[in-house]
């Protein structure tokens, strides 16, 4: 009998994809999966049109055309300031997730340790698992989920090698301050450690301070890479674009294992992307301004049912402490609120590596007002 591969040991579906699953089963709402289902910028769309039998439909180089990574230098440096050039250290990928596998294939081996903050994206650790290195976990203590010095310092170990770091974060929507990131800065450079950091929520936060990327603080950009999508930026996930920017050493060989795994990007929709990071300040203002209205009137409708939702930062979540419908796990209280109100969420326990504290479900607002208004409507009623 043919045999499995020993990396797969323990992998399956994720909980995303199962919740997604039993809401098309039971006809119920779907507030778990995270997949931007609100319009894509209509000009992009427009363009894409017209345009699309003429763009090119071969393969780019595998660091991805010129066109797309000067976009993402100028879009980096308008948005955080922060300078990458183009030519040397921004690379073109298939979505974050491939940036983020190209990176872990290209700059550590098996058996090295990986801090993961808890709760951390679920994609996180299967990315881990399938590389064959060890996740190593710090909890991050709500409702605020501050990184703070003693249990990261208590974290590392002599197979430490790097951390994954998220702001905004997928799920509690928390965004790093200055002070946190330079204890994260502090610590890397003591232990010489590699700083990943997911900023693929970047446009989408709440309240006037603009996105602080992580390379800009401290001594970190000599040793970060920053993992960036256009997917939630705009709306347009199932395109798979995204990019990974950082020093040219590192991008070098991020770049080889990118090319040994999937070739490159999509040519055409690299042309495309380049458009829509050209767009101006007006449409990321716009986009904002929607987010926070589908946040406030989904946490309205969480408290109203009862529960307790957090105060995101930034990205499309609620992280919400169920702890009042009388459980003690995420896992009963997205069953109730799925056979009750036919609304699905994710459990806590798909951002963690042990229990979490608290019974909390993750619910995603990047879905149609209706959608939201209905969600709202059955919560209240059904909890």
């Amino acid at each position: 009998m043919v045999k499995i591969a020993n990396r797969l040991r323990g992998l399956q579906q994720s909980t995303l994809g199962a919740m997604t699953v039993r809401c098309q089963e039971l006809g119920a709402l779907n507030l778990a999966q995270g997949r931007s289902q609100v319009p894509p910028p209509a000009s992009l769309l427009a363009e894409g049109s017209r345009d699309f039998k003429e763009l090119g439909h071969s393969y780019s180089q595998p660091e991805g055309l010129a066109v797309f990574r000067e976009a993402v230098s100028d879009k980096v440096k308008r948005h955080s300031g922060l300078s990458v050039e183009p030519a040397t250290q921004v690379l073109a990928t298939v979505g974050a997730t491939g940036a983020l596998a190209a990176t872990l294939t290209a700059l550590l081996d098996a058996g090295d340790g990986v801090i993961l903050f808890e709760p951390f994206y679920s994609y996180y650790l299967s990315a881990l698992k399938m590389q064959n290195l060890r996740p190593e976990p710090v909890r991050l203590v709500g409702p605020d989920f501050a990184i703070t010095e003693k249990p990261l310092r208590a974290a590392i170990n002599g197979r430490t090698r790097a951390m994954i770091i998220c702001s905004p974060n997928n799920p509690s929507g928390h965004r790093l301050t200055a002070t946190e990131l330079e204890i994260v800065s502090a610590v890397a450079e003591e232990h010489d450690l590699l700083v990943i950091t997911d900023e693929v929520y970047e446009d989408i936060y709440f309240g006037p301070a603009p996105h602080l990327a992580a390379a800009t603080v401290g001594n970190l950009e000599e040793r970060t890479v920053t993992l960036g999508s256009l997917g939630k930026s705009f709306s347009i996930p199932g395109w798979r674009l995204g990019y990974v920017c950082g020093p040219e050493l590192l991008i070098s060989a991020i770049r080889i294992a990118a090319d040994a795994l999937v070739a490159c990007a999509p040519a055409p929709l690299q042309e495309l992307g380049a458009r829509a990071l050209s767009l101006g300040e007006d449409y990321y203002r716009d986009l904002r301004a929607m987010y926070d209205r589908k946040r406030r009137t989904l946490a309205e409708g969480f408290a109203a049912a009862g529960l307790s939702p957090n105060e995101p930062e930034g990205s499309y979540y609620l992280f919400v402490d169920c702890s009042r419908m009388g459980v003690t796990t995420g896992v009963e209280a997205a069953e109730i609120l799925l056979e009750n109100s036919l609304v699905g969420t994710v459990p806590g326990e798909a951002f963690y590596l042990a229990a979490p504290d608290r019974p909390y479900i993750r619910a995603c607002f990047s879905v149609p007002d209706d959608v939201i208004a209905e969600a709202v409507s059955r919560l209240v009623s059904g909890v």
